[in-house]
């Protein structure tokens, strides 16, 4: 008679648990439930974190929902945020895993604190007591864009790499720069990018902006450098004025080239004066008296750098009269 008195007064203590609303009740108490956490301070990985978590099983009958929350069992975790996941808690036959991944839908540095409980058909939950708090960081994401210095018209391949990448995360890869009208013969296969440069393309900014997780973003930008032969350019030409002739060679290249005048190597009275824009274009200037250019000829431009060298006969312009030109057909390689 007295087992039977006890027996129903547990239920009709577990009744008044349930009708209360009690969040730990007496099914769970029986039960002795106790949580396995590794870990109460965890750093997440670009893009999301990993709990490993496990907890003595329950019975069948009761058939409890596994409920994350953040901060308070009054937020519960909802995809897309929180992911079930098994494998990362090493369980014994008599425990049940509750590891979850966690995606950092923010990317700015925080730290969060989580908590789990049970929940039964009927609404009774059991709140553990343990919590894990984790340290989400926007400078963990580390996006790096190598590249080596470019020489025109060659083969060139960019690579985007990211560091600390939470598993299972769907990377997407956007290259952006070059301009428009470049971007069409450019192919990418994962994260490289090969592309053929052209000299335009020295100092040009190239972006990688890489998506992961659950649309984070992350970028990096990085300033070609882009090596060519010699040019030398239309602008190159002497004008004759009363009776002084001023050649001018204007020439562009990475590395910058050096001007040479064939002729007038061995002539120390002349003393070309060079200038530059420190970036691809250099130009030299010199002048003579028509009698001495009489007794020259042509007068030839050379440039070089050490990918090649470019060469040209200049047109020599009359001032007052721009039609007559002593040569018209100049001669570049």
């Amino acid at each position: 008679m007295q087992r039977l008195k006890s027996s129903v007064g547990l239920v009709l203590l577990c009744v008044m648990h349930m009708w209360t609303g009690s969040t730990n009740g007496c099914f769970f108490k029986d039960a002795e439930l106790q949580l396995y956490l590794d870990q109460k301070l965890i750093t997440a990985e670009a893009g999301c974190a990993r709990i490993p978590c496990s907890f003595l099983d329950v019975p069948k009958a009761i058939n409890a929902k596994q409920i994350w929350f953040k901060g308070s069992p009054e937020f519960p975790l909802a995809p897309p945020e929180i992911e079930r996941t098994n494998g990362l808690k090493k369980t014994y036959s008599t425990q049940e895993e509750c590891s979850v991944i966690l995606w950092d839908l923010i990317g700015q540095d925080r730290t969060e604190e989580y908590g789990f409980m049970l929940e039964l058909r009927t609404h009774e939950k059991h709140i553990f007591p343990e919590r894990v708090n984790v340290f989400y960081s926007a400078a963990k994401v580390n996006i790096t864009l190598s590249t080596e210095i470019l020489v025109a018209t060659k083969m060139a391949i960019l690579t985007c790499s990211i560091s600390d990448l939470c598993p299972g995360s769907d990377t997407k890869v956007t290259w952006k720069g070059l301009g428009s009208k470049q971007l069409l013969p450019l192919r990418w296969k994962n994260k490289e990018l090969h592309f053929i440069p052209v000299p335009e393309d020295h100092q040009a900014e190239i972006t990688c902006e890489v998506t992961f997780g659950k649309n984070l973003t992350a970028s990096a930008t990085v300033t070609l450098t882009v090596h060519s032969q010699p040019q030398i350019l239309n602008s190159s030409a002497c004008t004759l004025r009363q009776g002084l002739l001023t050649c001018v060679c204007v020439s562009q290249g990475v590395p910058l080239p050096d001007i040479h005048w064939d002729l007038l190597q061995d002539n120390k009275s002349f003393n070309p004066f060079k200038a530059s824009d420190h970036h691809v274009t250099v130009n030299s200037t010199f002048t003579m008296t028509a009698e001495d250019f009489g007794r020259i000829g042509d007068v030839i431009c050379v440039s070089r750098n050490y990918l090649g060298q470019a060469h040209m006969t200049l047109p020599v312009i009359t001032e007052g009269n721009p039609d007559q030109i002593m040569e018209d057909n100049p001669n570049t390689e």
